[in-house]
């Protein structure tokens, strides 16, 4: 610039605004900007409003909330209510509402059969548009939110959701923020789990209850009995430990009504079993271990709880080790229906190795006939041996005749005196297993005092838990005996047993009679008590 001049700066009117950063759009000017060159950011209305232009889509409603403790449903009724807003405003038709009530969408072992009736039904083109009340209420896993946005990629699918509006899933930007939302979603989860976690490590800390559905048998605080449903919990007990089986227990509480805790209205031969080995019967607390579905529930007893015992912790360590025993392990199909099958021994005469001969003694079990009587009449069955299939004899004749000898035997006041309760036996075995467990602490002591080797402490810890094996299996067979004898209390014992059921009358047979069948006399001769050898046990 030459010298002396003067600098002439181009005056900006008022109607082009402020320059720089600060320039603001005045009211009535046209949109300018980045917002115009990139029309896929936009505002929640603005994307409503575009959508509504394809009136009449065929769309579903789909509602789903994680937790209904009452059961009403009103969650997903307000869910459904505003999504119908929405579709209205939109001009959608819907043709179709997917509601899962009271179903997570975190667990993965949880199936939601509505959510995959809606996929369906956008397969196969009866939907064109989902309307949800928000992208988490679809989905919390990444797993499944990659499987929907497939879905909605091969079916151009239109999303819409009431609290944050669309999200196209064709394009690469609306995949991002989906992904995005789903990761949120799944970190607030994980997060939460987290932190109840560690809510209830720190009160198994302290022996308090740690939440969670309320238990069978307590309150909702978890420390208060529920006397209905603890006595529930105490004849359960009892009948286990006198021979009746799970799978029959589970059919007379659902045949009397018995109301579960949790949300199923029936009663399951697993949670039935789970719910009597519990270590909380006894007022003990532990801490679940991870195992396979399907296994028995595991767990590690950290100590005594806050709340009281319903059962002694003596019936409790019995009805495990019965009920978790391998060699009596048995499905709800394959309950035992005949008062022998499993007890009955063979009493054939056998040569070992030695040439010594000795009885058989296999167990018998019942297996239908198969000849021309069974397919004309009612299906008959006898019982085989089942090391070898050199003896059978009528089921029907010999369970009747022993139910008639079992009867009058358990009539005979000696039988009730021998198996009634509070024995010395019993006494003795509960005070060794208390010193038994005071040593194992006091070897744990030792240890960490540094007194023993970690070597010294194993092979001390595996003499103990032997003999305390030992213990427990007295005391079970004595628990046992002890309730077996609610039978023998009756007015009249004998037809107590008569009337009982047959896992009853299995447990009291057990108890007090060995019976061996020999074999027939003759080919083909009928049957006859006088092959049958019975012998009283104990």
């Amino acid at each position: 610039m030459a010298a002396g001049s003067t600098r002439r700066c181009r005056r900006r009117t008022p109607e082009q605004g402020r320059r720089g950063p600060g320039r603001r759009r005045r009211a009535g000017r046209p949109r300018t900007g980045w917002s115009r060159r990139n029309r896929k950011i936009d505002t929640m209305e603005e994307r409503q409003t575009a959508a509504s232009a394809r009136k009449g889509l065929p769309a579903a409603i789909y509602a789903r909330i994680s937790r209904d403790k009452a059961g009403a449903g009103l969650g997903v009724d307000r869910q459904e209510a505003d999504c119908r807003a929405l579709a209205e405003r939109l001009g959608w038709d819907v043709v179709a509402v997917f509601v899962d009530n009271d179903i997570s969408a975190y667990d993965r072992r949880k199936v939601r059969p509505e959510y995959r009736s809606m996929l369906e039904a956008v397969r196969t083109g009866q939907v064109r548009g989902v309307v949800a009340w928000h992208p988490d209420r679809l989905h919390r896993r990444a797993a499944e939110l990659e499987e929907f946005i497939t879905v909605a990629e091969a079916h151009s699918l239109e999303i819409q959701t009431v609290q944050t509006g669309s999200y196209d899933l064709a394009t690469s930007s609306g995949r991002m923020v989906a992904r995005m939302l789903g990761a949120a979603a799944q970190h607030e989860v994980d997060h939460s789990r987290e932190r109840v976690q560690r809510a209830k490590e720190q009160a198994a800390a302290s022996g308090k209850y740690r939440g969670g559905i309320r238990p069978f048998g307590f309150e909702k605080d978890g420390v208060t009995i529920r006397e209905s449903e603890a006595q529930v919990i105490r004849d359960a007990t009892k009948a286990v430990l006198a021979g009746r089986t799970l799978a029959a227990l589970t059919r007379e509480l659902n045949e009397r009504g018995v109301q579960t805790s949790g949300r199923s209205e029936t009663w399951k031969y697993g949670a039935l079993r789970d719910m009597l080995i519990r270590p909380r019967n006894a007022g003990l607390l532990a801490r679940g271990l991870p195992g396979k579905k399907g296994q028995f529930y595991e767990f590690e007893v950290l100590g005594p709880a806050s709340w009281p015992a319903i059962v002694s912790e003596d019936e409790w360590r019995a009805l495990v080790g019965l009920v978790t025993d391998p060699s009596r392990r048995l499905t709800p199909s394959n309950e035992t229906k005949w008062l022998g099958s499993g007890i009955y021994r063979c009493g054939v005469p056998v040569v070992d190795e030695r040439g010594q001969e000795h009885p058989c003694g296999g167990t018998l079990r019942a297996t239908p006939h198969g000849g021309t009587y069974a397919r004309q009449y009612e299906r008959r069955y006898l019982y085989r041996c089942t090391e070898s299939a050199h003896l059978t004899v009528g089921q029907k004749q010999t369970d009747d005749y022993v139910r008639g000898v079992v009867a009058e035997i358990v009539r005979d006041p000696r039988i009730v005196a021998a198996m009634s309760p509070g024995t010395p036996d019993l006494a003795a075995d509960r005070e060794k297993r208390t010193v038994l467990s005071a040593r194992l602490e006091a070897f744990e002591t030792d240890y960490a005092l540094g007194n023993i080797t970690g070597a010294q402490l194993a092979k001390a810890t595996a003499t103990v838990e032997a003999e305390l094996a030992k213990v427990d299996a007295r005391l079970a067979k004595g628990l046992s005996r002890s309730a077996s004898s609610s039978v023998l209390r009756a007015p009249d014992p004998g037809q107590a047993f008569l009337d009982a059921p047959i896992d009853v009358q299995r447990a009291v047979l057990a108890s007090v009679l060995r019976v061996e069948v020999l074999p027939a006399f003759t080919r083909g001769s009928k049957w006859s008590a006088e092959r049958l050898r019975m012998s009283p046990i104990g």
